[in-house]
């Protein structure tokens, strides 16, 4: 059995590398200064200077000077539109390629095809890891498969027996932008293998892709 205080550990945000943390802040946050990032992140300005000037020339971040009645101008960043945490872009840029492909040639049945299949195949593999785990256990150890596959998971509780899971990762979501089945789906899958109620919301959370689902225990 796992140790919830160490499982706690691997789904915290400081888990994470300094750059994929800064990104994790921005996407969560919306635009931030060097002081806002510094507090956030734990390290120094100069520190986050760097990542951020290399984050910058792949083309993951962009600043913007913003002008305030006191006190000099400074720069706020952001994430760009083709960030999405900076890994797997080429992956991300060929997948909506395909999906535009399928959706104007009136093929959007197999795309419901594919993701129904590919759920039923998922489930059972999470099933079959989370079946030893009590309901608390089963969401602390969803968060950890889902930080192994790289959707970098944030796991929050939100009161006795309830949990809110940001994924700041989640190519669900660029699916979900042409096909709405595929949120229903994500969502139907982690109620049937949890055994709780799930609801999600695959949003613009200031002006970033998170996905969000709220988790409890089901009621009597």
């Amino acid at each position: 059995m796992y140790n919830l205080h160490y499982i706690s550990k691997v789904i915290a945000m400081d888990k994470y590398p300094s750059e994929t943390r800064i990104m994790l802040a921005l996407k969560k946050n919306g635009k931030m200064s060097l002081v806002e990032l510094s507090e956030e992140i734990g390290i120094s300005k100069m520190a986050i200077l760097n990542h951020l000037q290399k984050m910058e020339s792949k083309g993951l971040v962009e600043r913007y000077l913003v002008k305030s009645s006191v006190g000099r101008p400074h720069y706020v960043f952001k994430t760009t539109d083709n960030s999405r945490l900076g890994m797997d872009s080429s992956n991300n840029e060929m997948l909506e390629n395909l999906l535009d492909f399928l959706e104007k040639t009136g093929n959007n049945d197999l795309v419901t095809k594919f993701l129904s299949e590919r759920y039923s195949s998922v489930r059972l593999d999470y099933e079959k890891q989370l079946s030893k785990f009590n309901d608390r256990e089963k969401v602390q150890e969803l968060s950890r498969i889902r930080e192994k596959e790289n959707y970098y998971p944030e796991l929050k509780e939100t009161g006795k027996d309830g949990f809110e899971l940001l994924e700041y990762n989640c190519p669900i979501f660029e699916i979900s932008r042409k096909f709405g089945v595929a949120c229903s789906l994500e969502t139907q899958l982690f109620a049937s293998v949890l055994q709780m109620d799930v609801n999600s919301t695959h949003r613009q959370v200031n002006g970033s892709d998170v996905c969000r689902f709220l988790i409890k225990k089901k009621s009597e």
